[in-house]
């Protein structure tokens, strides 16, 4: 996904709260701005958007 998805483009995730915690790590560690949470019961959605960035 990181490979398919520009600079400054969005991603919108919608699953499991099991699912969507350890993948806000890994958007993060991608250096991906975690614009918004929201969880209710046992699903959540997470709204991400990938930053311009260099090693």
């Amino acid at each position: 996904m990181d490979r398919i998805v520009r600079p400054g483009g969005w991603v919108i995730v919608r699953d499991k709260v099991e699912i969507l915690d350890p993948l806000e790590a890994i958007l993060r560690s991608l250096h991906w701005e975690i614009r918004m949470t929201y969880a209710q019961k046992e699903e959540g959605i997470i709204c991400a958007q990938k930053t311009l960035w260099r090693p």
